[in-house]
């Protein structure tokens, strides 16, 4: 798990107007805030969680973790969009192994872009049902947004540990902080 790390972490925060970045680092049983900052980007930079000016963004990206505040080079983001689709999607029951091979073929159906133009996943919700269908999660994200992101959090002199979908990611902070 990521965050079973004697390292820092930085969640970083792309948005539309601003970067946000938040660094962690294990405390105990928790975690401490070590730094915190937001940093603007220029209106237009980011346009529905695409970037339009990539320079841009690297530089205030640069400028937020450059700061005397950050130390930790290693980096958790997520994206958002109308670039990535999270769907729902029911199908006869069968094995991971099954499902694995079959997700490319199935996924075409679903999502509304090229298939070779997108990074796939997908996670078992149910694994079957007296109706005979298991239900999967499926996610979808452009490539060409994954290497955008990819490439401004590698220009700026980060390393990428985890891409997330931000619905996700903060799902994931609740069900960690928080009894179910």
């Amino acid at each position: 798990m990521l965050f079973n790390r004697s390292k820092p972490v930085v969640g970083l925060d792309i948005g539309s107007s601003a970067v946000k970045a938040i660094e962690l680092k294990a405390a105990g049983r928790g975690f401490k805030v070590v730094a915190i900052g937001v940093e603007p980007v220029p209106p237009d930079s980011i346009v529905d969680g695409a970037i339009i000016d990539a320079g841009a963004v690297t530089d205030a990206v640069r400028r937020l973790l450059g700061s005397a505040r950050f130390k930790a080079k290693d980096v958790v983001a997520s994206l958002s969009g109308s670039s990535v689709i999270v769907k729902k999607i029911s199908l006869p029951v069968m094995s991971s192994e099954e499902l694995a091979e079959s997700i490319h073929w199935e996924a075409e159906q679903y999502i509304p872009f090229d298939i070779n133009e997108v990074n796939l996943d997908h996670q078992i919700l149910r694994e079957s049902g007296v109706d005979g269908q298991m239900d999967v999660l499926l996610v979808a994200a452009k490539k060409d947004l994954i290497d955008d992101y990819v490439s401004v959090i590698t220009e700026a002199g980060l390393s990428l540990l985890v891409m997330d979908v931000d619905a996700f990611a903060v799902g994931n902070m609740y069900q960690h902080n928080y009894q179910p």
